[in-house]
């Protein structure tokens, strides 16, 4: 018995885009490179480059290293934990009060305290490209991966010029901290406190004493609180970015955009499957062939809705998941070629092809397949008993571990190599398995009749060929 029913596995990511006007883009590539060409050489007037809201960040830490719990300090990222906590080891609490975010951004750049040095190579990161979206600008930091834009920080047009957010980094950078304590095999605490005992060229300092803020003011505190940084702000910059993107045509963003209205994030997309699904469309005809599966995922969820105008449009998206390797698509591939769907002919060998090669790519059940096409194929001269129990021969070294389909699938293999006596005992196994196997009745109830209908005739020495079509039945038991 064949399985039903496609693999969906719904991926969500931020995307960019290209696409934007020239000029923009290059003022923007040149505000961070003289950016990152004066705070590398720790020059103060760096932060003549850092946007309004960087200035705002910079007061917010100051205030955090005057005032925050040791619960406050460690809700912020990482990133930003290390940059209050140098300046509780380094300034009084005299000077930090009189220290605003200029002033701040100023002291970070000439103490060397934050830089843009490339981990992979002996200078600065450069941007690969940036996404214009009004007066927000999102950089990327590398070509596109299979399934990903490589994010870098994120700017913002003030009446100067082009500015970079700052904060916009904080999240990235913090997560490539907890990365190096993870691989290190050290602790949080333990990292921070090697990592500040580098910057400062001193003795790590010990966290349980930097934990403690100079002042005690639960005031204080509350106001930290209702200051919080907006750290999920880039992300939202990302999207604007990704539909500029998925506008102009961009797969990847479209298939990013799609995904993500499947989803519930309110914040950032409303959930809408009936858009999702024409992104995801046009992501897959944009040749995405990830998004070819999940576009043929949600074409078919809906027995109800089968017929040849939607087999027809499912046809290549399938045909473009399955030539990219996907082995799902290759199984459905299958099922359209043993049924002769959507214009394609109806053959068993082609259908064979493919569930090899849905094996080949790791689909387990593909086995199955091809044996229950190649022992009840009801194509003329297509019909192969002999193969069909050849490949059988693992799944019955295995019967244990078999499912009832699967029983039914190695009964109806011995039945067409004229067995009828162990077609007979495997079928019996597979109609007691069924019932816990199913928990719709209604499909349990029509799967049963089928291994009854079969068992009867296999008793009367009768083999199977194929006589219902597998949607049609799907679509029956949907009503």
């Amino acid at each position: 018995m064949r399985a039903m029913g496609l693999w969906l596995a719904l991926w969500a990511a931020p995307a960019l885009a290209a696409g934007d006007d020239l000029a923009e883009m290059n003022a923007v590539s040149r505000a961070w490179d003289r950016y990152a060409e004066l705070v590398n050489a720790n020059k103060p007037e760096s932060a003549d480059l850092l946007a309004a809201s960087s200035f705002t960040h910079f007061t917010f830490l100051r205030d955090a290293a005057l005032y925050a719990s040791a619960d406050q300090l460690r809700r912020l990222p990482s990133d930003d934990r290390i940059k209050a906590y140098l300046l509780r080891a380094t300034q009084d609490e005299a000077a930090l009060k009189k220290m605003d975010g200029v002033a701040l951004a100023r002291l970070f750049a000439s103490k060397g305290w934050i830089s843009v040095r490339s981990d992979e190579e002996d200078g600065p990161v450069s941007l690969t490209h940036v996404t214009i979206s009004g007066d927000h600008a999102v950089s990327e930091l590398g070509p596109p991966t299979e399934s990903n834009f490589q994010f870098g920080p994120d700017f913002v047009r003030e009446k100067d010029g082009w500015k970079y957010r700052l904060e916009s980094s904080a999240l990235a950078a913090s997560a490539a901290f907890d990365q190096s304590a993870t691989n290190a095999g050290v602790t949080s605490t333990q990292m921070t406190e090697f990592v500040l005992g580098r910057i400062l060229e001193a003795e790590p300092p010990r966290l349980a004493v930097l934990d403690r803020a100079p002042v005690d003011d639960a005031a204080a505190r509350i106001r930290l609180n209702e200051q919080w940084p907006d750290y999920d702000s880039v992300f939202r910059f990302r999207v604007e970015a990704l539909w500029r993107k998925a506008e102009a045509e961009d797969g990847l963003a479209q298939l990013a955009l799609g995904s993500m209205m499947l989803d519930e994030n309110p914040q950032y997309v409303q959930r809408d499957p009936k858009q999702a699904l024409e992104w995801l469309e046009r992501a897959s005809n944009n040749g995405n062939t990830r998004a070819a599966m999940y576009t043929a995922g949600l074409l078919m969820q809906d027995p109800s809705q089968f017929g040849d105008a939607l087999y027809r449009r499912v046809l290549p998206h399938l045909q473009r998941a399955a030539n990219a390797s996907n082995g799902m698509a290759m199984v459905e591939l299958s099922h359209f070629y043993a049924e002769g769907l959507a214009g394609l002919p109806q053959d068993c060998r082609q259908a064979v092809d493919w569930q090899a090669r849905a094996e080949e790519a790791g689909v387990e059940h593909a086995r199955n397949e091809q044996v229950w096409t190649l022992a009840t194929c009801p194509v003329p001269g297509q019909r192969d008993p002999a193969r069909a129990l050849e490949l059988a021969r693992f799944m019955i070294e295995r019967k244990d571990k078999l499912s009832s389909g699967e029983l039914d699938t190695v009964a109806a293999a011995f039945a067409a190599n004229g067995k009828f006596e162990q077609a007979v005992a495997y079928q019996t196994e597979a109609v007691a398995k069924a019932p816990e196997e199913y928990t719709d009745r209604k499909a349990l109830a029509a799967t049963l009749k089928r291994m009854k209908g079969r068992l009867s005739d296999y008793r009367k020495g009768r083999d199977y060929v194929l006589d219902y079509s597998m949607y049609e039945q799907a679509k029956a038991e949907s009503r």
